[in-house]
This record gives structure tokens, C-alpha cells and sequence, in this order.
């Protein structure tokens, strides 16, 4: 959300192409995440930016048919967060199955980001639904931001890691998501319920 137009941006891929200490930052650009703010985002044509990397549209992603005006504007994909709707995730995977049979040769695609889900019922539902989407990669960092459940009551702490001890280690005074080369175990997530056999200890909430 950098930019007011595609110029901006076409200009930014421009350089990072043309400087050599940059070269390997821009062999590993998958795609660019809205560079357009969201107030004009769906407004701006981004087709010339798309041809050079494909652009998906995240944060103006309001309502269920922001997919389709992105798509005429040249946008290539769009995010999946479990904030922005479950069945929104699922009607736009869709979407992109349908498009991409329909047109030999196009590529649609999901991406999932939710980044602030925390370690429990968040990031368990959360993964998933990406499981779910077939996504096997998520930007996801809610864990650099907090102390693992730290925060937590140590029986809710220890009733996650004995029902998910795949997806969880104890460690550094807090039971956290046991991440491994970048990877998390998700096994123990095929059970009865909506992705955890364990619950939060509601009644020892802060309200807020």
C-alpha cells in the first residue's frame, strides 16, 4: 500500500532489477502483495505490473465480490485470512479453479497470510483452512510478537501441548509452536471439531 498509482510501482521493480546487490531479492519474489493503497487499489489497472510479477489484492479484500473487480484490474490473486471469512477463503479457491480451467494458461491463485494469529485456537483453525485451500506456505509471524502462550494459564498452556504435542514444544518458560526448518507438524489437527481437541480456559480471559 505504498503507492497512489502503478507508476510508483513500475518504477520500484524497475530499480530493484537494475541494481545488482538486489538480484537475489528479485529472483525470489513470488508475487506483490497490493501496492496500490487501499483506497484506490480497486480502481488502479495493474496489468502492466502483472506482467512483470503477479499482483494480488489483500487488504481492499472488503466484501465477496472483491475478487471479481480485482481480477479486471489485472490482479492475479488474493489473500485467504481466517479475519476476512472462512467462506470468503473458500468461495474465492473457487473462483480460482474455475477461472484457471476456463483459461488455458492463467494462473489464479490464493495466498494465506494471517499473521497476528496466536498460538491455540487461532493459528490451529487457521491452518486448517490453508490444509484445507491446499496453501503450503503462510506469511505468518503473530509468533515473533509475542512469548509463545506465555500469557497464558499454565493448565490451558499444558492442555494444548498434550493434545497437539506435534504442533507445540515447551520451551523458554512458555509452551510455543514448535517450528522446524520453517515447517509445522499439523497431524494432530485431523480430530473432532474445528482443528483442536483442546479449549482456552474462557472464565481466565481479561476482558477487554
Amino acid at each position: 500500500e505504498q503507492d497512489a498509482d502503478a507508476a510508483g510501482v513500475l518504477e520500484l521493480l524497475a530499480r530493484l532489477r537494475e541494481t545488482a546487490a538486489l538480484a537475489r531479492l528479485w529472483r525470489s519474489i513470488a508475487f506483490i502483495e497490493q501496492p496500490i493503497a487501499r483506497a484506490k487499489a480497486l480502481d488502479v489497472n495493474v496489468h502492466d505490473i502483472a506482467a512483470i510479477r503477479p499482483v494480488i489484492v489483500d487488504e481492499s479484500d472488503g466484501d465477496l465480490d472483491a475478487f471479481l473487480r480485482a481480477r479486471d484490474r489485472g490482479y492475479g490473486g488474493i489473500s485467504s485470512k481466517t479475519c476476512k471469512g472462512l467462506y470468503k477463503s473458500l468461495l474465492n479457491a473457487a473462483r480460482c479453479a474455475r477461472w484457471n480451467a476456463e483459461l488455458p494458461g492463467a494462473h489464479y491463485f490464493l495466498s494465506g497470510e494471517d499473521l497476528t494469529t496466536q498460538a491455540g485456537l487461532a493459528v490451529q483453525q487457521d491452518l486448517a483452512l490453508v490444509n484445507l485451500l491446499g496453501l503450503t506456505h503462510v506469511e505468518r509471524n503473530g509468533h515473533h510478537y509475542v512469548n509463545g502462550m506465555a500469557a497464558l494459564p499454565e493448565a490451558e498452556q499444558q492442555a494444548f501441548l498434550v493434545a497437539h504435542a506435534d504442533l507445540y514444544e515447551h520451551t523458554h518458560g512458555a509452551v510455543r509452536l514448535a517450528i522446524r526448518d520453517g515447517r509445522l507438524a499439523i497431524g494432530s489437527l485431523a480430530c473432532t471439531g474445528f482443528a483442536s481437541v483442546a479449549l482456552p480456559v474462557w472464565h481466565g480471559m481479561t476482558p477487554i
